[in-house]
């Protein structure tokens, strides 16, 4: 009978060996692989977020702000608050 070349210990071994050599290379180019982990959990966990572009937050915000006074203008007030109402039947006395 032929012996398997590896035994499955050997192969737990090799894949430790393996990545501990990963770690020590990308430790050894300035990587913190602490760091790596860390921004990795917080933005899958939706956490940490990129910042938008600021030119493209801007016109979002411009363009919303335009639609906002637009829907105003169209609606006019119809507020219906119960201080709003109030403060209209003080004035009239």
């Amino acid at each position: 009978m032929a012996r398997h070349l590896f035994s499955v210990h050997y192969v737990d071994v090799l894949l430790m060996l393996s990545l501990a050599l990963a770690f020590l290379w990308l430790r050894l180019i300035g990587v913190s692989v602490r760091a790596l982990f860390a921004n990795a959990t917080l933005t899958v966990t939706g956490y940490l977020r990129p910042r938008p572009n600021p030119a493209v937050e801007d016109t979002l915000r411009t363009a919303f702000a335009d639609l906002d006074r637009d829907l105003a203008r169209i609606l006019g007030d119809r507020t219906s608050a119960p201080h709003l109402i109030v403060d209209r039947a003080r004035e009239k006395h």
